[in-house]
């Protein structure tokens, strides 16, 4: 039957050649938004390393010298790390809190976007040259806040405090500095010459700062709850810090409210107070807001183009079918049954879709050698090709389907008379 199909659309490629071109142009344009969608729903749906359920950032402020109870420079005896722990204990003693914990421009979506080299020791040197990592600075409860764990599934906490000055980092760079050998105990730098080297005390399996980003090769360095923390509060500003604290229960804004009202008095550290908390998952959408909305375009010129491309090729196949009502009944008159010959145009159809395949693979092909698919965030593999190409196409057959049949339908009924007449 394929022999017979092809011969016949052979014989008819003056008219079948528009039907082929318009299905290649069709087929190569949708399948170039189905390949957007795909990557962008992968990286949505992919694992973030963290989890922000029931999470908030305390914003931290410093009293006015009018404001009541003001301590001025004479009486003075504290600093701003000292102060920034006295908060933070106090904290992890009210009963509704879970854990907290401070960083620097580190939390999720917190539009923090430091970068810089890192060198391992024991390593091959040409493996770090030019190699960025997202450097992040947190507290060792930033990984109980919100629940980070290793590749075996432990709390990333549980690793720290073995030793002095530790770092946590992605797999990414254990993957490329150590060839995925075990890089717990291995030591790096973040000094070209290699001086002052730091501990690895866990891998994470991954870490990504946006939920429509690719995994980052980060490094964690770890701010202790000592005097270590003064030289970050001196260079950033204690009112700088994230002050994290994961709830033990939901609440809603009101409810945050009332217990920060409740804990006002424990809430001040000589001048240094808790001026407010936000809510970290509404700090995903104030930073997603963007992309959702890009995103929004993205799928109503999609639902656009497929609306236009639905009509066009139904138009085109119920046309084409029409003109062959003669030679429809015609096989019907000789005996051919009505469900055969209904198959037989189904066929014919699909047959010139799946014509189009080489020359949408060699547009594909095209597409990637000039840099205009993103491999950014996952590369180009039989996986990705495979799922778009078959959305694409079986988007594209049941527009086909639904054109041949309204208009063959009616045609396969028509009457042997009718038929002759035709012919």
């Amino acid at each position: 039957m394929l022999t017979h199909i092809l011969k016949m659309i052979w014989t008819q490629r003056r008219s079948n050649g528009w039907i082929f071109g318009e299905l290649l142009v069709v087929a190569c344009v949708l399948w170039f938004l189905v390949d957007k969608m795909w990557v962008d729903t992968r990286c949505y749906n992919a694992p973030l390393g963290y989890d922000i359920a029931d999470t908030w950032r305390l914003r931290l402020a410093n009293l006015s010298p009018v404001a009541p109870g003001y301590v001025p420079d004479s009486l003075y005896e504290s600093d701003d790390a000292r102060d920034l722990l006295t908060l933070v204990s106090r904290l992890r003693q009210a009963p509704e809190v879970e854990a907290a914990s401070l960083s620097y421009y580190s939390m999720p979506y917190s539009y923090g976007d430091s970068w810089r080299s890192i060198y391992p020791l024991g390593v091959d040197s040409a493996k770090y040259v030019g190699q960025s990592y997202h450097s992040l600075a947190a507290s060792p409860a930033y990984f109980d806040v919100f629940r980070m764990t290793d590749r075996a599934g432990r709390p990333v906490s549980e690793s720290l405090g073995k030793t002095r000055d530790e770092m946590v980092i992605t797999r990414e760079a254990e993957d490329y500095f150590f060839d995925g050998k075990d890089a717990v105990g291995r030591q790096i730098s973040l000094q070209e010459d290699l001086a002052e080297p730091r501990t690895i005390a866990a891998v994470l399996p991954t870490f990504r700062s946006n939920d429509f980003d690719r995994p980052e090769n980060c490094s964690f360095i770890i701010m202790t709850e000592d005097d270590g923390l003064n030289e970050w509060t001196a260079n950033n500003g204690v009112a700088n810090i994230e002050l994290c604290v994961r709830m033990r229960q939901p609440l809603t804004d009101d409810e945050m409210y009332a217990f920060l009202e409740r804990m006002a008095d424990r809430l001040v550290a000589n001048n240094l107070f808790v001026q407010g908390a936000t809510r970290i998952a509404d700090q995903r959408d104030i930073q997603l807001s963007s992309q959702r909305n890009a995103n929004a375009q993205k799928l109503a010129t999609m639902a656009f183009l497929l609306v236009n491309v639905f009509f066009g090729i139904v138009g085109t196949f119920w046309l084409r079918t029409e003109r062959r009502r003669g030679e429809i009944g015609l096989r019907v008159a000789l005996g051919s049954t009505r469900r055969g010959v209904g198959g037989y145009l189904y066929a014919e159809g699909l047959t010139l879709l799946a014509l189009t395949l080489p020359a949408l693979l060699l547009f594909i092909a095209n597409m990637a050698a000039l840099d205009r698919l993103d491999t950014y965030r996952e590369s180009l593999g039989i996986v990705r090709l495979l799922a778009t190409i078959g959305v694409t196409y079986l988007l594209m057959a049941a527009m086909i389907g639904l054109g041949v049949c309204f208009s063959a339908r009616k045609a396969v009924r028509m009457a042997p008379a009718e038929a002759l007449r035709y012919e």
